[in-house]
């Protein structure tokens, strides 16, 4: 081979070399920036706080958009005292709870017709005791809950019971069930059974308006006694232990989960949160409760359906 041949024949070996290299580096930089960027995508999306992030390091609030209203519905027997109604009002932001029971025996006006809540219960089930509630109190239910003698034990079970205090002797005899009630009267702890028998009691001397103050009283103090942090760590499971009993209701799985933590919340940030309100009404000669109008004016405000104003800026 001659010099020439050789000196080309190198310039040209250089020449690819260079190429290799150039082109390689930009391939690998190009390669590393890929990678670099993937792992910044990474770390981003492990440190974006996720809801239960926020829960854990105490960041977490609702909204009043976690707001709800819940009807709650028992029905232990087919007859009027056997069966009783509360409207449950969930406050997450302002950490309460607020109890409203609605007297069976109350006037409600559906589609032109005028009957109590608990024959509208009786004769259309569920969704027409919905309607009567809703016409003779103004309140929108979101959701209900329909209680049996044995869900109701499973509640009042999760709770533990409570006491109360019983105004004066109950004594009874069902004659449709055989079942027989002597509690005696003063302070009493009642689990579940005696409980139901002291909420469905028939003769108590001042009616339903006396039968549905004992339906919010027992509540409120089941209610205050166990909410907070270990009853906030067991919802989930007291959810599940609900709706596997034999209930009635319209919620599912996916709208427990959607306010599931604003609940929690409210049962870890507050003391005491439940609270009740009482009707105030008239009964006439035939039996029938009719609320009176100071009363259902006052309803919105106690149940904080609607934003308050501030008068200074009226």
């Amino acid at each position: 081979m001659s010099k020439k041949t050789a000196k080309l024949a190198g310039t040209y070996i250089i020449t690819i070399l260079l190429t290799l290299l150039i082109v390689g580096g930009f391939v690998i930089y190009m390669f590393e920036s890929m990678l670099t960027e993937g792992d910044k995508k990474d770390e981003t999306e492990e440190t974006a706080p996720g809801l239960e992030q926020l829960v854990a390091s105490g960041d977490y609030a609702p909204t009043a958009a976690d707001n709800r209203t819940l009807l709650v519905m028992l029905e232990t027997e087919k007859r009027e005292s056997a069966s009783a109604f509360l409207i449950v009002r969930f406050l997450p932001v302002d950490k309460q709870i607020v109890l409203m029971p609605v007297p069976s025996n109350t006037l409600a006006q559906v589609d032109g017709g005028t009957d109590t809540v608990y024959n509208y219960f009786r004769n259309g089930g569920s969704a027409a005791a919905i309607n009567a509630v809703t016409a003779c109190t103004g309140v929108e239910i979101d959701k209900y809950l329909r209680l049996t003698k044995d869900s109701f034990g499973t509640v009042v079970d999760i709770f533990g019971g409570v006491d109360f205090d019983v105004p004066y002797p109950l004594i009874y005899s069902n004659t449709a069930t055989g079942e027989e009630t002597a509690i005696r009267e003063g302070r009493n702890y009642l689990d579940s059974e005696l409980l139901r028998k002291v909420l469905t009691y028939p003769n108590y001397k001042s009616g339903e308006e006396y039968r549905a103050k004992c339906l919010a009283v027992t509540t409120a103090d089941m209610l205050n006694g166990n909410l907070g942090e270990t009853f906030a760590t067991h919802l989930d499971d007291y959810f599940n232990l609900v709706m596997n009993s034999d209930v009635e209701t319209d919620i599912t799985a996916y709208d427990y989960k959607e306010i599931s933590e604003a609940m929690k919340y409210l049962c870890r940030n507050s003391y005491g949160p439940a609270s009740f309100v009482l009707s105030t009404g008239v009964t006439d000669e035939n039996g029938t409760y009719t609320l009176d109008d100071v009363f259902l004016n006052s309803i919105p405000q106690w149940l904080k359906t609607v934003e308050e104003k501030d008068p200074y800026l009226e």
